[in-house]
């Protein structure tokens, strides 16, 4: 008997159940069909309610944008009906396009044989053209130098080394035994006083030469320096040499003749 009875209780309980159920749906539908009144909203929901309308959604609010509002500024003398009909002038030239505009140039069009790519046009032959000339102003070429250390003054602008002779360039030599007139009529040694001045000018020093090689046979013709200074050039200066017709020393040779330097002048003795 007990478990009829618990069966008969628990099929009691779920029609029960489901005619609740059924009841409250249709409260549920009778409810959403009613108008509800504002009069009969609470003092406190009045009060919190928005001003806007609710019908209109709040992102579907359109705010002027700045430039509208700095056009359509009222006009100064108080109408403001002219200056909205300027700010909607002004809207309506700003959404006309630039092409319409009576005032707008003409595109003009290009012509693509006048303005083409280099890349386009077709490749012709190549051709072979002659190779360019060599400057013509070359760097002037090195000059060898030699150095002779211990030279032997044999007469003025002539020197040896052991068995090797040497002439300095652009000047003519002066016979050791020359002998020069003075001015009171007597003669004295200049050629013995101009090869004593070389030698006391070189001094036992070792001279650079623009020679092929310290090595030679015979006599060689150079220019050489002791230090920095050009030896053919300081005889030609004071007068202890003479200089052949177009020798570039030719002009010290003539100023040391009319100062009457060294052979040109008196016994320097």
């Amino acid at each position: 008997m007990r478990p009829l009875t618990t069966f008969a209780i628990g099929l009691a309980g779920l029609a029960l159940w489901a005619t609740l159920l059924s009841l409250a749906g249709r409260n549920v539908g009778n409810d959403s069909a009613e108008t509800f009144d504002i009069e009969d909203m609470p003092t406190e929901w009045v009060e919190a309610a928005p001003e806007e309308s609710p019908s209109t959604p709040a992102h579907d609010t359109v705010q002027a944008p700045p430039e509208a509002e700095s056009v359509t500024d009222p006009d100064p003398s108080g109408n403001q009906e002219t200056g909205l009909l300027q700010a909607g002038a002004g809207a309506e030239d700003r959404a006309t396009p630039a092409a319409s505009r009576p005032d707008s140039l003409e595109v003009r069009p290009v012509s693509p044989d006048l303005f083409a790519s280099p890349l386009t046009q077709a490749a012709g032959p190549l051709e072979r053209i002659a190779p360019r000339d060599p400057p013509a102003d070359k760097a002037p070429e090195r000059v060898k130098l030699v150095l002779l250390p211990r030279p032997e003054s044999v007469e003025a602008g002539l020197i040896a080394f052991g068995s090797r002779n040497l002439k300095l360039s652009d000047i003519t030599t002066t016979d050791r035994m020359r002998v020069c007139p003075t001015s009171k009529g007597g003669d004295w040694p200049c050629g013995m006083v101009a090869r004593t001045q070389q030698r006391l000018f070189l001094r036992n020093r070792t001279i650079a030469c623009d020679a092929d090689s310290a090595d030679w046979n015979g006599t060689i013709e150079a220019h050489c320096t002791v230090g920095e200074l050009d030896i053919a050039r300081w005889l030609a200066e004071y007068g202890w040499v003479e200089a052949p017709q177009g020798s570039p020393l030719a002009g010290l040779v003539e100023r040391a003749r009319r100062e009457r330097r060294g052979i040109f002048g008196d016994d320097q003795r």
